[in-house]
């Protein structure tokens, strides 16, 4: 179940990407040729290019969501450099090789800086607005740690006072809560709580889910050169085996397999 789940949230996010992309060229197409339908992006075939033209990006109901999302987003300060990498997923990443959990100004910093054009030990924001907002959560996280604050703020806490909030979701964590509040509400300690929770609780699925894909591609591969063994013994060509081939140490470095 649990590498099922993980094939079905990759699976979707490959699928929306190539929505995107696929929209995008049809957009081009529109301008560039007088029939754009004879004109699909591979790997999209003929009828499926026609079917999304027709069935989806000409249909009312889709310009309409388009246009809201491309309101919304001309509302962004900026986004970040996460891609379709998950929040946690970066933060699980880091406590595992750091052996420690990833501060919410280090997380913040490693979501919103360049690394493409970017020398080594450079730092390129996003834009100046992110390293204001950077420079404002360690500032205020320092706050925190005077004599006369009786009652400091979580890192969470300061989250919604330098990034705001937006219903339903915790701004620098990546994830959403269940439950909503009013822009006059300001979360409850018990509700950071539960937020702070989640944010555990799905960096540890992450890692088991890495743990379990690893177990899995080692497992598979012993079975793979085992098969390969046995053919060769046999005197049987194992390249007359569809898919049973042996597996090399690039592919290995590649899929991070362990011996």
């Amino acid at each position: 179940m649990v590498i099922r789940h993980i094939l079905d949230v990759k699976c979707q996010i490959l699928y929306t990407n190539l929505k995107c992309r696929l929209h995008r060229h049809y957009q081009k197409m529109k301008k560039d040729v007088s029939d754009p339908e004879n004109h699909p992006l591979a790997p999209c075939n003929q009828y499926d290019w026609v079917f999304m033209i027709k069935k989806v990006w000409r249909k009312k109901a889709f310009k309409k969501k388009s246009k809201r999302g491309k309101n919304a987003r001309k509302g962004l300060q900026y986004n970040h450099t996460s891609g379709s990498q998950l929040f946690v997923a970066r933060a699980s990443k880091f406590a595992t090789t750091k052996k420690e959990e990833q501060p919410f100004s280090e997380r913040f910093k490693d979501t919103h800086i360049r690394n493409r054009g970017a020398t080594k030990g450079e730092e390129v924001w996003i834009n100046e607005k992110t390293k204001q907002h950077y420079d404002e959560i360690i500032a205020k996280i320092a706050e925190q740690s005077q004599p006369e604050v009786t009652n400091p703020r979580s890192e969470e806490q300061i989250s919604i006072d330098v990034l705001g909030k937006r219903s339903g979701y915790l701004k620098g964590y990546g994830i959403r809560k269940t439950s909503y509040t009013t822009k006059s509400q300001a979360f409850s300690n018990s509700e950071v709580s539960a937020l702070k929770k989640v944010v555990e609780d799905q960096a540890k699925t992450v890692a088991e889910q890495s743990k379990v894909i690893t177990d899995q591609a080692n497992y598979n591969k012993k079975i793979v050169n085992m098969m390969f063994l046995m053919a060769t013994k046999c005197g049987v060509d194992p390249a007359s085996i569809p898919g049973l081939n042996p597996i090399t140490e690039n592919e290995e470095n590649f899929l991070g397999l362990q011996n």
